[in-house]
């Protein structure tokens, strides 16, 4: 696999640098749209077409220090390069501009990318020779083919489009206007964008090979992957081999989320299985290397929304008790702690409390991020104080020390993210539960919480006494651990608010992407956010703790 990508526009984010340079000169009003084309168009509408063929002189000549990357290409750039897959940077740039003075816009242009460091070892690591900027579009087009290219991302649907595009290499769109939606090519709206297609690309053409070596089929056993829809971070398969049929999961992985899926996952299903229990897929085989898991594939239907009734919610404590027995057995090996793992009231609340500025920092590129860094500006935010302020005063009622660490003894292994979102009904109305990404070690408080606020497939409060006593009677600190839950329970509905914007940040973003790579991920964003709308309504209308 071979990456092209086009330089200005697309590596290179413009539009802030030209609207303040046009500013600076007092050649647009302040009012214009800060963005190129804005730019560009006020000024061919005024007659100024060599006012504005200088200002481009300008940007891409001396003024190109100040220009900023994509927020992504960077990262994406670097990960390709670390994981073998070839990058070179294509672009169609006159050595001077065509009015002003001559300024050698090829140096920089390669005075930008040493700035940035996209020739050093520690960052995106690609050689000098790598890096192709042509004077004709022609020549461009040809050294594309001539690279041999698999694929080639730019940001003009005319480029793309030519008649002379060299046959056979994948023609991305990087849109993250939506202005090119209309010519059929495929379109990505941000550099997580591309980089789930690209990886989703580069996993599938090796998934194959690894399947056949981890079952150890022969080279001509045929291997078909059915894609399965479902999977918000994670892509999953459908394999039949013979008289057996397999799940295989495809997890994601980049260098700016550390947690290990696959290792979680396989380790708890390990873990279970040695146990005798039988109400989750059997684990199979792994290639931590390829981020690849095997397990049985189970055969069942998602649980609706309606579906929470009292005989599920029986098993789902019997499966949580299940994989409790034995507590100072691992038959598994060393399990580690879960995701986000809170092992004290502050733990909770500063958990909570990331969660919350994460969402802060949403960057309104778009009308959709911008209602949501509203939301959370406006809303979101104040309800998490209100709250936070509430679970310090019923802790300090119920003689909870904020600080106090939860013992060994009364952790548990918990299949975080545990609720019937992830469960699937067999045939025969037994649970299967799946996704155990998360799991691990942690506070029975945060296991009890998650399961009651996580929004896909609600349960109703009326069955948490009963969830409580399942998990916390005859344990170590039974009691003080109810209270626990009490006090960290309001903070995890304001927790699973902030999960439903995951969306909106790049690292969640990305993980959905490589999910899901095709798709309107703006329409998805809307309708998150008016989920987490919904969900914050449905929190104040029913919890004082939110008033």
């Amino acid at each position: 696999m071979l990456i092209g990508v086009d330089f200005d526009n697309t590596i290179v984010r413009y539009d802030d640098l030209f609207h303040r340079v046009a500013r600076e000169r007092s050649l647009i009003p302040a009012a214009l749209p800060a963005t190129k084309t804005s730019v560009r168009d006020y000024l061919r509408r005024e007659g100024r077409e060599d006012e504005w063929t200088a200002l481009q002189g300008d940007v891409y000549g001396p003024r190109m220090a100040d220009a900023a990357p994509f927020p992504g290409v960077i990262e994406f750039l670097a990960r390709c390069v670390r994981e073998g897959i070839g990058v070179r940077i294509v672009s169609h740039k006159t050595r001077h501009p065509f009015l002003g003075p001559r300024h050698d816009l090829h140096q920089s242009a390669r005075d930008w990318l040493i700035a940035h460091r996209f020739f050093e070892p520690d960052g995106v690591n690609l050689a000098p020779e790598q890096v192709f900027f042509e004077l004709t579009k022609s020549a461009k087009l040809q050294r594309i083919g001539a690279l041999g290219c698999t694929h080639f991302i730019d940001d003009l649907p005319e480029f793309l489009l030519d008649a002379e595009f060299p046959a056979g290499v994948e023609r991305i769109l990087f849109d993250p206007g939506g202005a090119g939606a209309e010519h059929g090519l495929r379109r990505v709206d941000s550099w997580p964008a591309v980089a789930a297609l690209v990886m989703d690309a580069a996993q599938t053409s090796t998934l194959p090979g690894v399947v056949r070596r981890l079952l150890d089929l022969p080279s001509a056993e045929p291997v078909v992957l059915e894609p399965v829809a479902g999977g918000g971070n994670n892509r999953g398969f459908r394999l039949s081999v013979r008289d057996r049929r397999y799940f295989v999961k495809a997890y994601f992985h980049d260098a700016h989320d550390t947690r290990d899926r696959l290792e979680a996952e396989f380790a708890f299903s390990s873990h279970a299985w040695a146990l005798g229990v039988r109400a989750l897929p059997q684990p199979i085989a792994s290639d931590p290397g390829e981020h690849i898991g095997i397990y049985e594939f189970v055969d069942g239907e998602r649980v609706t929304a309606e579906g929470a009734t009292a005989d599920r919610v029986r098993q789902a404590i019997d499966f949580h008790r299940a994989v409790n027995q034995d507590r100072d057995r691992d038959v598994s090996g060393a399990m580690g702690d879960a995701s986000e793992a809170c092992f004290s009231l502050e733990a909770h609340a500063r958990t909570v409390a990331g969660r919350v500025r994460r969402v802060e920092s949403i960057d309104p590129q778009s009308t959709t991020d911008a209602a949501a860094a509203e939301f959370v500006r406006t809303r979101l935010g104040p309800a998490w104080q209100r709250v936070l302020e509430g679970a310090r005063r019923l802790a300090d009622a119920s003689g909870l020390a904020w600080d106090d660490t939860l013992a060994a003894g009364e952790r548990v292994r918990s299949a975080s993210d545990f609720g019937f979102h992830n469960a699937l009904v067999r045939a025969d109305g037994r649970l299967a539960f799946v996704d155990f990404e998360y799991a691990g070690w942690d506070d029975p408080a945060k296991l009890v919480s998650d399961f009651f606020c996580q929004p896909a497939v609600p349960v109703s409060p009326a069955y948490r006494a009963w969830f409580l006593d399942a998990v916390f009677e005859g344990r170590p600190g039974g009691a003080r651990g109810r209270a626990r839950a009490d006090v960290v329970w309001p903070m995890y509905q304001i927790k699973w608010v902030c999960i439903l914007l995951n969306e909106f940040l790049p690292q969640s973003g990305a993980r959905r992407r490589f999910a899901r790579p095709a798709g309107d991920w703006e329409a998805r964003k809307g309708a998150q956010l008016e989920k987490a709308r919904i969900t914050l309504d449905a929190l104040a209308s029913a919890g004082a703790h939110l008033s």
